[in-house]
């Protein structure tokens, strides 16, 4: 079992390296998805690796027990109330205002599902985008980008309909049709380094991620949303996810949870 006094160590990479809020009550979960890289490294145990931990000397091994340790679960339409709102009426507004590609970003992508179900619900209503998905974990990246899931993770959040329309078989798994692939592209970022350099959204997700970040870390990713959301664009959490009301930068939708758009600037009067 992981000790209690291995957790002040997993707490601090987590928090330094992902912004992630390690509670001591997930410490059981971790011995887990330690394990198997322990046994790699010829470890007689998850203790043993902990005490290898070293982001100077060695920096891969710490990135991989913090991506191993990150939250990963996704489905296809996650949210769905969400998808719903995005289909019927935003992509097909936006993209009569811009006259050209609505834009996305999937931030906290993780093995890709969200950012296939935005590119399929564009599909489905004719809408042309660019979705930008971005997420700290390089394995659930190598994932997404391959575009292979397996029947039970099709099953969660697709249509009979859906899956046969945009993914072909391939042995006892399912590949993303090559139709809906020019649309995504999947990069590694870490959200705490800011999103400067990507251009202006139309559309930003960014769900069931800011939940599990310290108070901190949160504060840092919310103004870079602020900053990469177009003024006239909408930004996505989670389900029961909710902005503070002390942060003035976005304001909510009414009607909808969990959906935001920035603030109108404040307008400085002339004495």
């Amino acid at each position: 079992m992981v000790q209690d006094l291995d957790f002040p160590v997993l707490s601090a990479l987590m928090s330094e390296r992902a912004g992630y809020d390690l509670g001591p009550e997930r410490l059981n979960a971790v011995e887990a998805r330690l394990g198997p890289i322990a046994r790699r490294e010829g470890l007689a145990s998850v203790q043993a690796l902990i005490r290898l931990i070293d982001p100077v000397q060695r920096p891969s091994l710490s990135w991989e027990i913090v991506e191993a340790i990150l939250p990963a679960d996704s489905r296809f339409f996650r949210d769905r109330d969400s998808f719903q709102l995005i289909c019927a009426q935003l992509l097909p507004a936006l993209a009569q205002a811009r006259g050209g590609k609505v834009r996305v970003l999937s931030a906290g992508c993780a093995t890709g599902q969200e950012a296939w179900s935005i590119a399929i619900c564009a599909a489905e209503v004719g809408v042309e985008v660019e979705v930008i998905a971005l997420d700290l974990s390089m394995r659930a990246i190598e994932k997404a980008r391959a575009g292979v899931y397996t029947q039970f993770e099709v099953q969660r959040g697709l249509r009979t309909r859906q899956l046969v329309e945009w993914f072909e078989r391939a042995d006892d798994l399912w590949r993303v049709s090559n139709r809906l692939r020019s649309a995504v592209q999947f990069d590694r970022a870490n959200l705490l380094d800011g999103l400067e350099g990507l251009g202006g959204f139309d559309l930003i997700f960014c769900r069931h991620v800011l939940s599990d970040m310290t108070h901190e870390a949160r504060q840092r990713v919310i103004a870079g949303l602020g900053r990469a959301l177009g003024p006239a664009g909408c930004l996505f959490l989670g389900g029961g996810e909710a902005i503070p009301e002390a942060v003035v930068l976005f304001r909510p939708v009414a009607g909808f949870r969990s959906v935001y758009v920035r603030s109108p600037a404040p307008v400085s009067r002339v004495a």
